[in-house]
């Protein structure tokens, strides 16, 4: 069951009273607005939402969830933006004999559908990944750290550890969410964390194998080595991997465990390229490919993961968009997978 409080300016009450009658728990009248609190069960929110979310004309896809069956929500939220609140949660439980008889009601009158989760609770989810974090940025280094040593020590499982504690999924997830529902300004922001994260992985793993070198002597183990040759099988790779990553994340795998397949493909080859550049220039070049067709293989999957998952905005125009811009970005990936393709036969 889904907790839902729904505060509006008096004169605004009417319609939403009539909206969810049936469902309404309690209504609190305050000096200038009503608040009206519901419980529905969760198989009913999305379609809730979608019903009700037609109306308001806004260009920004994060846009609070109902607003289309509050009259004049633009203007109001102009005057006062405290005019309009609505919250959903989900309570640890409910006892209570009238949501008891509301889901008996529903689950007879309504064939129960598959749940889905609503694009409003994914954008929430994720936005804390558009935006610069410093303490995901030094836990990024630490795993890059933490692999380096796992590489010279040629052991898996110290690399398997920095990936579980590799923040790398979440600008790219974030990233294949943006592209779904046409937000360009948002998607370029998350391009230039997760740019920025592997720069400074590459960045690090150079600076710290550079300065160790004059310390003792670094082997360059198999584990390094494997890294260093790309092909075009690492491409598939690394799309299957971003694939199973989203369907992972929307059947509730957490996002530590899930992320893991993110960091496989794409920790070690970043931190190998630093290590090349300090003690091998010459394989650089391919640890770099090797680097560059994790990166567009992860994203490319992600984004048919959504896709497959059908996430996009609700409104017609906004869908119609956010097609245009998966549209190009497709093309563009498909441009680049080829150019990558072509270059790990050349290097």
């Amino acid at each position: 069951m889904k907790r839902v409080v729904i505060e509006v300016p008096k004169d605004k009450s009417e319609k939403i009273h009539a909206k969810f009658r049936d469902t309404i728990f309690s209504i609190h009248e305050g000096e200038q607005s009503t608040r009206f609190i519901l419980y529905i069960p969760d198989e009913m929110l999305d379609d809730l939402i979608h019903q009700t979310n037609g109306s308001v004309k806004d260009a920004y896809p994060s846009r609070p969830v109902w607003t289309g069956f509050i009259p004049d929500y633009e203007n109001l939220a102009k005057d006062d933006d405290r005019s309009i609140l609505i919250e959903v949660t989900t309570p640890d439980f409910i006892i209570s004999p009238f949501v008891d008889k509301m889901k008996e009601r529903v689950g007879y009158s309504r064939r129960k559908k598959e749940e889905k989760t609503p694009i409003e609770k994914i954008i929430a989810s994720i936005e804390s990944n558009t935006e610069f974090d410093r303490k995901k940025f030094i836990l990024a280094a630490i795993a890059g750290i933490v692999a380096m040593i796992g590489l010279f020590l040629n052991n898996i499982g110290i690399i398997i550890g920095a990936m579980l504690i590799s923040p790398l999924l979440g600008p790219i997830y974030a990233l294949a969410i943006y592209v779904a529902i046409g937000d360009v300004k948002t998607t370029v922001r998350c391009l230039e964390i997760l740019g920025l994260m592997v720069i400074m992985l590459v960045s690090i793993a150079a600076a710290a194998s550079f300065a160790l070198s004059f310390v003792i002597d670094l082997p360059l183990t198999p584990e390094i080595m494997s890294r260093t040759d790309p092909h075009a099988v690492f491409i598939l790779m690394a799309v299957l991997l971003g694939l199973a990553t989203m369907i992972a994340l929307s059947e509730g795998i957490p996002e530590g465990i899930a992320g893991v397949a993110i960091a496989a493909a794409l920790l070690p080859p970043a931190v190998v390229t630093g290590i090349s550049l300090a003690l091998f220039p010459g394989g650089a070049v391919k640890a770099i490919v090797l680097t560059l067709q994790n990166v567009v293989g992860l994203i490319a999957g992600s984004i048919i993961g959504v896709m497959f998952l059908h996430i996009g905005p609700r409104d017609l125009f906004a869908q119609i968009q956010s097609r245009q811009v998966v549209t190009r970005v497709v093309w563009f990936l498909a441009i680049l997978i080829l150019f990558l393709v072509i270059i790990s036969f050349l290097v």
